[in-house]
């Protein structure tokens, strides 16, 4: 028996080893919780008074107008007008009631025109909450799928072959 135990302990304390010097791992290492993520396809941006989660354009084309999508939390005890720009070229604005939270897609729609990125491309906006103003780079979204539904008002979607239309003569 004494010999049995002999053999097992050098076993035991060499697999028990790995497992002792990778434990403290964690100790140093965030917590993922605590860290801002943006889920969807938009941007996140601090403000003064103002949190914009998952900011994005969508747009159809290049030089069309695109809607602006994301959620906008007013963190102030004040109303607060939220404004997007291209530098240089269009604006939108709306407003955003005190320690509220405002869906850009949803309860109110901001509209920049001639927009001059195609979609999948990035474009610089600048957003202002009245008291901080920042450049945003940001995904200009493509108004399909999901995003269908933002899609600026006017604008219609290529038509695509269906499978009946593909299908040629002696094939």
């Amino acid at each position: 028996m004494k010999r049995n135990l002999l053999t097992r302990t050098p076993v035991i304390a060499l697999a028990a080893a790995p497992a002792a010097g990778t434990a403290g791992c964690t100790v140093t290492s965030p917590f993922q919780t605590a860290e801002t993520a943006s889920l969807g396809d938009g941007v996140p941006v601090d403000l003064d008074s103002a949190q914009v989660r998952n900011f994005a354009p969508v747009s159809g084309e290049k030089g069309g107008d695109a809607t602006v999508i994301g959620a906008v939390e007013n963190v102030s005890g004040k109303e607060l007008t939220l404004t997007v720009a291209i530098p240089g070229g269009s604006k939108a604005e709306t407003k955003v009631p005190a320690n509220a939270t405002v869906s850009l897609s949803e309860d109110t729609k901001v509209t920049l025109t001639k927009v001059d990125v195609p979609p999948g491309d990035m474009i610089t906006l600048e957003v202002s909450d009245g008291t901080e103003s920042t450049p945003v780079l940001t995904p200009v979204l493509d108004p399909t799928g999901y995003y269908e539904d933002f899609a600026p008002k006017g604008w219609t979607p290529t038509p695509t072959p269906s499978a009946s239309e593909g299908e040629g003569e002696g094939h």
